[in-house]
């Protein structure tokens, strides 16, 4: 393959320069999320989806999960981390593992954008 046929090999600017503003709207689009994780385990009557409804409501026995092939398949995935009274504790512990994933996704883009700034104005193309 020729580096005509890969178009950044030639286009330098493209590749050095990275507009940090849509940097930054990407990790506020996300971070408009994350409420919804962290939201209380119930408001008006529901379950939120929050990492603390899903510890107080999501902890499901093997029999609440169903006996398809399926659910006993993620039945007995989850058995290991089964709380003592049977229940599975496992999705609420990588649930809550998640959220903290995401928060730490959204300050790396922040972080990488303020890093690109600082590259980006030493080259002296600043976009962010």
């Amino acid at each position: 393959m020729s580096a005509s046929e890969w178009p950044s090999l030639d286009d330098v600017a493209n590749v050095t320069e990275f507009d940090t503003f849509q940097m930054r709207k990407v990790a506020q689009e996300l971070e408009d999320y994350v409420p919804g994780f962290t939201a209380p385990a119930f408001s008006e009557g529901y379950t939120t989806g929050s990492a603390a409804s899903v510890e107080t409501s999501g902890n499901l026995s093997g029999h609440e999960v169903g006996e398809w092939p399926a659910a006993r398949t993620f039945g007995k995935t989850v058995a290991a981390g089964a709380a003592t009274d049977g229940r599975i504790a496992v999705l609420a512990q990588v649930y809550a593992e998640f959220v903290a994933q995401y928060n730490e996704v959204i300050k790396a883009i922040r972080a990488s954008a303020k890093e690109y700034d600082g590259a980006n104005a030493a080259g002296g193309a600043g976009n962010g």
